[in-house]
Protein backbone atom coordinates (compact mmCIF):
# COMPACT_ATOMS: atom_id res chain seq x y z
CA UNK A 1 0.00 0.00 0.00
CA UNK A 2 2.51 2.49 1.25
CA UNK A 3 4.68 1.61 -2.47
CA UNK A 4 1.54 2.38 -4.26
CA UNK A 5 0.94 5.66 -2.65
CA UNK A 6 4.50 6.31 -2.89
CA UNK A 7 4.48 5.21 -6.97
CA UNK A 8 1.35 8.02 -7.32
CA UNK A 9 2.89 11.21 -5.21
CA UNK A 10 6.08 10.22 -7.78
CA UNK A 11 3.70 10.57 -10.93
CA UNK A 12 2.06 13.29 -9.76
CA UNK A 13 5.54 14.93 -8.62
CA UNK A 14 6.50 14.46 -12.35
CA UNK A 15 3.68 15.65 -13.97
CA UNK A 16 4.00 19.35 -11.91
CA UNK A 17 7.45 19.30 -13.07
CA UNK A 18 6.47 18.94 -16.58
CA UNK A 19 3.46 21.12 -17.00
CA UNK A 20 4.05 23.27 -13.41
CA UNK A 21 6.00 25.79 -15.02
CA UNK A 22 5.20 29.55 -14.83
CA UNK A 23 7.16 32.65 -14.67
CA UNK A 24 6.29 35.48 -11.91
CA UNK A 25 5.17 38.65 -13.63
CA UNK A 26 7.85 41.36 -13.98
CA UNK A 27 10.87 39.58 -12.60
CA UNK A 28 10.36 36.44 -14.81
CA UNK A 29 11.57 34.37 -12.48
CA UNK A 30 10.92 30.90 -13.39
CA UNK A 31 9.29 28.58 -10.82
CA UNK A 32 7.11 25.55 -10.51
CA UNK A 33 3.37 25.70 -9.56
CA UNK A 34 1.44 22.35 -8.26
CA UNK A 35 -1.76 23.59 -7.18
CA UNK A 36 -4.48 24.95 -9.21
CA UNK A 37 -6.26 28.25 -8.86
CA UNK A 38 -9.15 26.64 -7.56
CA UNK A 39 -7.62 24.48 -4.60
CA UNK A 40 -5.16 27.53 -3.90
CA UNK A 41 -8.39 29.84 -3.97
CA UNK A 42 -10.38 27.77 -1.54
CA UNK A 43 -7.17 27.05 0.86
CA UNK A 44 -7.02 31.14 0.99
CA UNK A 45 -11.13 31.42 1.99
CA UNK A 46 -10.62 28.96 4.69
CA UNK A 47 -7.63 30.22 6.34
CA UNK A 48 -8.79 33.96 6.23
CA UNK A 49 -12.63 33.22 7.73
CA UNK A 50 -10.45 31.36 10.48
CA UNK A 51 -8.24 34.46 10.92
CA UNK A 52 -11.80 36.69 10.90
CA UNK A 53 -13.22 34.31 13.22
CA UNK A 54 -10.81 34.35 15.96
CA UNK A 55 -9.10 37.80 15.67
CA UNK A 56 -10.70 41.11 16.42
CA UNK A 57 -11.42 43.26 13.28
CA UNK A 58 -11.42 47.00 13.12
CA UNK A 59 -14.57 47.79 10.94
CA UNK A 60 -14.18 51.62 10.70
CA UNK A 61 -12.09 54.44 11.31
CA UNK A 62 -9.13 56.87 9.68
CA UNK A 63 -7.00 52.90 9.61
CA UNK A 64 -9.80 51.42 7.89
CA UNK A 65 -10.32 54.02 5.51
CA UNK A 66 -6.55 54.85 4.72
CA UNK A 67 -5.93 50.79 3.94
CA UNK A 68 -8.98 50.36 2.19
CA UNK A 69 -8.17 53.27 -0.20
CA UNK A 70 -4.76 51.91 -0.53
CA UNK A 71 -5.76 48.65 -1.71
CA UNK A 72 -8.19 50.06 -4.49
CA UNK A 73 -5.57 52.08 -6.04
CA UNK A 74 -3.05 49.52 -6.18
CA UNK A 75 -5.35 46.52 -6.87
CA UNK A 76 -5.98 47.52 -10.33
CA UNK A 77 -1.93 47.62 -11.24
CA UNK A 78 -1.50 44.36 -9.62
CA UNK A 79 -4.64 42.70 -11.49
CA UNK A 80 -3.04 44.16 -14.53
CA UNK A 81 0.62 42.95 -13.98
CA UNK A 82 -1.20 39.25 -13.11
CA UNK A 83 -3.34 38.68 -16.17
CA UNK A 84 -6.25 37.86 -13.95
CA UNK A 85 -8.73 39.80 -11.75
CA UNK A 86 -8.00 39.11 -8.13
CA UNK A 87 -11.05 39.66 -5.83
CA UNK A 88 -8.81 41.58 -3.13
CA UNK A 89 -10.11 41.84 0.17
CA UNK A 90 -8.24 43.22 3.22
CA UNK A 91 -9.42 42.90 7.40
CA UNK A 92 -7.91 45.41 9.44
CA UNK A 93 -7.02 43.44 12.67
CA UNK A 94 -6.28 44.64 15.86
CA UNK A 95 -3.05 43.44 16.88
CA UNK A 96 -0.28 45.21 18.48
CA UNK A 97 2.98 43.23 16.37
CA UNK A 98 3.58 45.20 13.30
CA UNK A 99 2.67 42.32 10.61
CA UNK A 100 1.13 41.50 7.36
CA UNK A 101 0.01 39.01 5.29
CA UNK A 102 -1.54 37.64 2.17
CA UNK A 103 -3.77 34.98 1.12
CA UNK A 104 -3.78 32.91 -2.60
CA UNK A 105 -7.32 34.11 -3.46
CA UNK A 106 -6.40 37.93 -2.45
CA UNK A 107 -7.75 38.05 1.18
CA UNK A 108 -5.00 40.51 3.20
CA UNK A 109 -4.34 40.89 6.91
CA UNK A 110 -3.12 44.12 8.18
CA UNK A 111 -2.44 44.48 12.04
CA UNK A 112 -2.63 47.63 13.88
CA UNK A 113 0.99 47.27 15.13
CA UNK A 114 2.01 47.88 12.13
CA UNK A 115 0.51 51.41 11.08
CA UNK A 116 2.69 53.30 13.37
CA UNK A 117 5.76 52.09 11.52
CA UNK A 118 4.12 52.84 8.30
CA UNK A 119 1.85 55.69 8.81
CA UNK A 120 -1.19 55.66 6.70
CA UNK A 121 0.05 57.15 3.24
CA UNK A 122 3.06 55.99 1.38
CA UNK A 123 4.70 53.60 3.95
CA UNK A 124 1.93 51.58 4.16
CA UNK A 125 1.45 51.18 0.69
CA UNK A 126 4.87 50.15 0.11
CA UNK A 127 3.63 46.99 2.82
CA UNK A 128 0.22 46.71 0.99
CA UNK A 129 1.98 46.47 -1.97
CA UNK A 130 4.15 43.81 -1.08
CA UNK A 131 1.34 41.50 0.05
CA UNK A 132 -0.56 42.20 -3.41
CA UNK A 133 2.81 41.20 -4.71
CA UNK A 134 2.73 37.53 -2.94
CA UNK A 135 -0.44 37.38 -4.38
CA UNK A 136 -0.30 37.97 -7.95
CA UNK A 137 3.27 35.85 -7.74
CA UNK A 138 1.83 32.86 -6.90
CA UNK A 139 4.35 32.91 -3.57
CA UNK A 140 1.77 30.73 -1.49
CA UNK A 141 1.19 28.67 -4.01
CA UNK A 142 5.11 27.74 -4.73
CA UNK A 143 5.26 27.61 -0.89
CA UNK A 144 2.43 24.79 -0.82
CA UNK A 145 4.58 23.31 -3.82
CA UNK A 146 7.81 23.08 -2.36
CA UNK A 147 6.27 21.73 0.73
CA UNK A 148 5.18 18.72 -1.05
CA UNK A 149 7.87 17.88 -2.92
CA UNK A 150 9.93 18.13 0.50
CA UNK A 151 6.99 15.41 2.06
CA UNK A 152 7.45 13.23 -1.09
CA UNK A 153 11.60 12.97 -0.56
CA UNK A 154 11.35 12.15 3.30
CA UNK A 155 8.54 9.64 2.36
CA UNK A 156 11.08 7.61 -0.13
CA UNK A 157 13.62 8.25 2.86
CA UNK A 158 11.25 6.56 5.21
CA UNK A 159 10.49 3.64 2.68
CA UNK A 160 14.63 3.55 1.74
CA UNK A 161 15.83 3.47 5.30
CA UNK A 162 12.95 1.37 6.82
CA UNK A 163 15.10 -1.97 7.69
CA UNK A 164 17.35 0.48 9.56
CA UNK A 165 18.02 0.73 13.34
CA UNK A 166 15.28 3.05 15.01
CA UNK A 167 18.53 5.04 16.06
CA UNK A 168 20.17 5.79 12.95
CA UNK A 169 16.54 6.47 11.08
CA UNK A 170 15.88 8.66 13.90
CA UNK A 171 19.12 10.58 12.78
CA UNK A 172 19.01 10.69 8.87
CA UNK A 173 15.41 11.99 9.25
CA UNK A 174 16.21 14.74 11.79
CA UNK A 175 18.72 15.24 9.29
CA UNK A 176 16.62 15.34 6.03
CA UNK A 177 13.99 17.42 8.17
CA UNK A 178 16.29 20.18 8.69
CA UNK A 179 18.11 19.84 5.22
CA UNK A 180 14.89 20.96 3.48
CA UNK A 181 14.09 23.22 6.23
CA UNK A 182 17.21 25.57 6.05
CA UNK A 183 18.48 24.24 2.45
CA UNK A 184 15.27 25.08 0.73
CA UNK A 185 11.96 25.72 2.18
CA UNK A 186 13.30 29.03 4.23
CA UNK A 187 16.02 30.37 1.30
CA UNK A 188 13.10 30.24 -0.79
CA UNK A 189 10.83 31.71 1.75
CA UNK A 190 13.44 35.09 1.52
CA UNK A 191 13.56 34.72 -2.53
CA UNK A 192 9.99 35.39 -2.08
CA UNK A 193 10.49 38.35 0.43
CA UNK A 194 12.94 40.10 -2.27
CA UNK A 195 10.89 39.50 -5.09
CA UNK A 196 7.59 40.94 -3.33
CA UNK A 197 9.33 43.78 -2.03
CA UNK A 198 10.76 44.40 -5.64
CA UNK A 199 7.59 43.97 -7.05
CA UNK A 200 5.55 45.70 -4.82
CA UNK A 201 7.66 49.28 -5.26
CA UNK A 202 6.59 48.50 -8.73
CA UNK A 203 3.09 48.48 -7.71
CA UNK A 204 2.75 51.83 -5.69
CA UNK A 205 5.34 53.43 -8.63
CA UNK A 206 2.29 52.74 -11.12
CA UNK A 207 -0.27 53.84 -8.67
CA UNK A 208 1.79 56.96 -8.07
CA UNK A 209 2.72 56.74 -4.38
CA UNK A 210 6.35 57.28 -3.91
CA UNK A 211 8.62 54.46 -3.82
CA UNK A 212 11.08 55.79 -1.24
CA UNK A 213 9.24 55.30 1.35
CA UNK A 214 9.57 51.30 0.72
CA UNK A 215 13.46 51.22 2.05
CA UNK A 216 12.29 53.60 4.89
CA UNK A 217 9.75 51.31 6.28
CA UNK A 218 12.34 48.76 6.50
CA UNK A 219 14.65 51.75 8.51
CA UNK A 220 12.04 51.55 10.99
CA UNK A 221 11.73 48.14 11.29
CA UNK A 222 15.17 47.55 12.08
CA UNK A 223 14.87 49.68 14.70
CA UNK A 224 12.38 47.93 16.54
CA UNK A 225 13.88 43.99 15.72
CA UNK A 226 17.09 42.94 15.80
CA UNK A 227 16.06 39.66 14.33
CA UNK A 228 17.30 36.77 13.58
CA UNK A 229 20.68 35.57 11.76
CA UNK A 230 19.40 35.58 8.11
CA UNK A 231 20.37 31.97 7.42
CA UNK A 232 17.81 31.02 10.21
CA UNK A 233 14.90 33.49 9.17
CA UNK A 234 12.33 32.87 6.56
CA UNK A 235 12.83 36.85 5.89
CA UNK A 236 16.25 38.62 4.60
CA UNK A 237 17.23 40.93 7.32
CA UNK A 238 16.29 44.23 7.72
CA UNK A 239 19.43 45.82 6.42
CA UNK A 240 19.46 43.73 3.78
CA UNK A 241 16.03 44.55 2.32
CA UNK A 242 16.89 48.28 2.59
CA UNK A 243 19.94 48.07 0.58
CA UNK A 244 18.27 45.34 -2.40
CA UNK A 245 15.18 48.05 -2.35
CA UNK A 246 16.71 50.96 -2.97
CA UNK A 247 18.97 49.03 -5.61
CA UNK A 248 15.55 48.89 -7.38
CA UNK A 249 14.84 52.67 -6.06
CA UNK A 250 15.69 54.03 -9.82
CA UNK A 251 13.74 51.13 -11.90
CA UNK A 252 10.29 52.33 -9.90
CA UNK A 253 10.87 55.74 -10.03
CA UNK A 254 11.59 55.59 -13.56
CA UNK A 255 8.10 53.02 -13.81
CA UNK A 256 6.04 56.08 -11.80
CA UNK A 257 7.71 58.67 -14.49
CA UNK A 258 6.09 56.59 -17.30
CA UNK A 259 3.21 56.24 -15.71
CA UNK A 260 2.41 60.08 -15.99
CA UNK A 261 2.49 60.51 -12.30
CA UNK A 262 3.01 64.25 -10.70
CA UNK A 263 6.53 65.17 -10.03
CA UNK A 264 7.70 64.22 -5.99
CA UNK A 265 8.32 66.66 -3.34
CA UNK A 266 11.85 66.59 -1.95
CA UNK A 267 13.05 63.41 0.37
CA UNK A 268 9.88 61.51 1.71
CA UNK A 269 9.06 61.70 4.99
Amino acid sequence: MYIFSFALAVLSAAWTLVSGWETVPHTDRWHVIGVDAETSASLGERAFDEVLAQESVVDDGVAVDAVRSIVARLAPHANKLAGRDYHWDVAVLDEPSPNAFALPNGNLGIQTGLLPVTGLEDGLAAVIGHELAHVIARHPEERLTQQEFTRLGQFAASLFFSDGDPATQAAIFGALGLGAEYGILRPFSRTHESEADRIGMILMAQACYDPRAAPEVWQRMAALSRGLPAILSTHPANETRMVQLSSHLAEAMTVREQAGCPPLPGPSS
